[in-house]
C-alpha cells in the first residue's frame, strides 16, 4: 500500500506539471496578450528616417516600444506646437498569415486633436523593420526604419561629410569624446574659442541609445562670436550614419526656400558618416 501511495503522489505531481506547462505554452511569443513583455516586439527600438509632420526632408526618428502598450517617438514634430519627444499607446495588435504584426498607435498630442488620428504600423515577420503611419504625424516609408541593437554603438569618434565640406556647415566635421564633449572643424580648420586661439571650442552632447542631442556652431554670423545651435540626431542600426536635424530655423541646413543647394541637397535628410 505504501508503494502505491508513492506512485500515486508521483503521478499527481506529473499531472500538475503538465497542466501548468500547457497553460504557459499559450502565452508564447505569438500571443499578443502574454504578460510581462506583452508583445514579441517589446523593449525594441527602430531608427532611421520618416515623414514627421509636413517637413521638406524626412526627419530623423527613433521609435521605442515598451514592455506593455507604451510607445515613445524621438524626432521634431511640428504641427500647431513643437514636439521633440512624444509618447503614445498601442490600442490594437493583429497578426496576419505572413507572420507580420500590425499595431495601431494613438499618440498623446494635447491640443492637436484635429491632426491626431490613429497611426497603423506593420512589423515584418522577423521584426527587423517597420513601416506604415500617415501624414501629418509619422509616416514611415518602406525600408527606412530598422531594428536598433539593444547595445547601442557609441558616438565616440570622428563624424563628417569629408567629400562635401560645404554641406551642413554647422556640423560638417565633428569629434565626439568619451567625456561627453565635441570639437568642431570647418573649412578644414579646427574651431577655437574666440577669446583664445589655443583652446578648441567645445560643447556637450548626450547619447541615449540611438538618440543624440548636441550643438552645431556658426562662426560667420557675427565676427568675433560663435553661435551655438541646438541639433538632434538618430543613429542608424549599423552605427555608421547619424541622421540629423535642428530645432532652430537659423541652422544652416537645406530648406524649402533654397534656390541653390548651398547647405546640402534639397529633400535629402542631412547626415554625418562615421570616419
Amino acid at each position: 500500500m505504501k508503494r502505491w501511495n508513492v506512485r500515486s503522489l508521483i503521478a499527481a505531481i506529473a499531472l500538475v506539471v503538465l497542466v501548468l506547462s500547457t497553460g504557459c505554452s499559450k502565452k508564447d511569443k505569438d500571443d499578443p496578450d502574454n504578460g510581462g513583455g506583452k508583445y514579441p516586439f517589446y523593449n525594441t527600438e527602430y531608427t532611421g528616417t520618416a515623414k514627421v509632420g509636413n517637413h521638406y526632408f524626412p526627419r530623423p526618428l527613433s521609435l521605442r516600444f515598451g514592455n506593455d502598450n507604451s510607445v515613445s517617438a524621438f524626432s521634431h514634430l511640428v504641427l500647431n506646437k513643437y514636439h521633440r519627444e512624444f509618447t503614445g499607446k498601442i490600442t490594437n495588435v493583429e497578426k496576419n498569415g505572413q507572420g507580420q504584426y500590425t499595431v495601431t498607435i494613438l499618440f498623446d498630442l494635447p491640443g492637436e486633436e484635429q491632426f491626431n488620428k490613429p497611426q497603423v504600423y506593420t512589423f515584418n515577420a522577423d521584426l527587423s523593420s517597420l513601416t506604415g503611419g500617415s501624414n501629418p504625424i509619422v509616416e514611415i516609408p518602406n525600408g527606412t526604419m530598422k531594428l536598433f541593437p539593444k547595445t547601442a554603438p557609441s558616438m565616440v569618434g570622428t563624424w563628417a561629410q569629408p567629400t562635401q565640406p560645404g554641406w551642413y556647415p554647422d556640423v560638417n566635421a565633428m569629434i565626439f569624446y568619451t567625456q561627453g564633449t565635441t570639437n568642431y572643424f570647418q573649412g578644414g580648420k579646427p574651431v577655437y574659442y574666440s577669446y583664445d586661439e589655443g583652446v578648441l571650442f567645445q560643447r556637450p552632447y548626450e547619447q541615449d541609445g540611438s538618440r543624440i542631442t548636441f550643438a552645431g556652431v556658426n562662426t560667420t554670423t557675427e565676427p568675433g562670436k560663435i553661435w551655438t545651435i541646438p541639433y538632434y540626431g538618430v543613429l542608424t542600426a549599423d552605427g555608421k550614419t547619424l541622421y540629423l536635424d535642428s530645432y532652430e530655423s537659423i541652422a544652416r541646413l537645406p530648406n524649402s526656400f533654397s534656390t541653390f543647394d548651398w547647405n546640402g541637397p534639397k529633400g535629402v535628410t542631412p547626415s554625418l558618416l562615421r570616419q
